[in-house]
């Protein structure tokens, strides 16, 4: 998977994600973000947080996906 398309998802796959990684609201709203292809500064924006702190939020989301796929 690259970095392009590994936030490509379905609605079921959204839910499948959510449910099995014990998503808290603001990582939730970050995969839908992720998901509709928001840009880093966009999110920052929606979350509240810095362009830094949601590519850290970024990264732990990936790992979190990738160990239940």
């Amino acid at each position: 998977m690259t970095n392009l398309n590994f936030f490509e998802f379905t609605k079921t796959d959204f839910d499948y994600i959510v449910k099995e990684c014990m998503l808290d609201e603001t990582y939730e709203k970050l995969l839908e973000y992720k998901i509709k292809g928001y840009s880093i500064v966009k999110m920052a924006e929606l979350l509240n947080v810095s362009e830094a702190t949601v590519s850290v939020m970024i990264s732990k989301l990936k790992k979190k996906i990738k160990r239940i796929l």
